[in-house]
């Protein structure tokens, strides 16, 4: 079993029909009404709480901040390529997956993978060597995203993008220099996002595969964005032009 921490996950994980939690610990004086959400929760669902001192939750997090709260859950379960073909936002006119070129830092993959479900994507893809999987940090990070997001794990990125491509997507790769304006694309039609790790960028191969490159316009000096910031902006770019006005007045 994997251990999961946070409110917010917890949460989400207790919300599922079928859910994969088997224990809950919170910490000794943890109130408040998050506290008792959870345990109402989970005494309805038949998942056994305890109480312990914060010190044991500390070691089983390695002393992450995990806001009182621990779970323990079955591993965490990839979804399947096709399961992102299937999960397009019913407010966006067209699928939009995010595809991770060797991202290693937890942090930017949870940001991206919370950015992502916030702006609607199908999904994220991840490759199976060389980067950062998803793990109880990026899940805390993700603010439980990672559980409601569908996030495959493939072991070719450049073949994944072969079999999308057939599928009719447009690959669009961020790259720091040289690529289009992302204020110029009109990212058309079903849209895979390629982002690159946060040293070195998309790799040269993968980069190939790409029908178009974007690029941030930038006012300062510095030579490019924190990975997980980049798709932030690229993402919001693309939701403001597919967002559905017609049944969603906010913009």
């Amino acid at each position: 079993m994997e251990v999961v921490y946070g409110i917010n996950p917890i949460k989400i994980l207790l919300a599922q029909e079928a859910s994969p939690l088997k224990k809950i610990i919170i910490a000794d004086g943890r109130g408040g009404s998050s506290a008792k959400e959870i345990m109402d929760a989970a005494r309805q669902k038949k998942i056994p709480v305890e109480r312990r001192e914060r010190q044991y939750l500390d070691e089983l997090t390695g002393g992450t901040d995990h806001q009182g709260m621990v779970g323990f859950r079955d591993s965490f379960v990839y979804a399947e390529l096709d399961d992102l073909l299937k999960n397009r936002n019913p407010h966006l006119s067209q699928d939009l997956i995010l595809m991770l070129d060797s991202i290693l830092d937890p942090q930017n993959l949870g940001s991206i993978i919370r950015s992502a479900h916030c702006l609607g994507a199908n999904g994220v893809v991840i490759p199976t060597d060389r980067a950062a999987s998803v793990t109880p940090a990026v899940i805390k990070v993700s603010a439980g995203s990672a559980e409601q997001l569908p996030i495959a794990r493939v072991t070719n990125l450049s073949q994944t993008i072969d079999y999308l491509k057939d599928k009719g997507f447009w690959i669009y790769g961020a790259d720091a220099e040289g690529g289009k304006s992302i204020r110029e694309q009109n990212f058309s039609g079903p849209v895979v996002l390629v982002l690159g790790s946060e040293a070195k960028g998309i790799r040269p191969l993968v980069k190939k595969k790409c029908d178009f490159l974007v690029t941030i316009p930038m006012a300062g000096n510095f030579d490019s964005f924190n990975v997980a910031v980049a798709a932030g902006i690229i993402q919001y770019e693309i939701f403001l032009k597919r967002w559905d006005k017609k049944t969603n007045d906010q913009v």
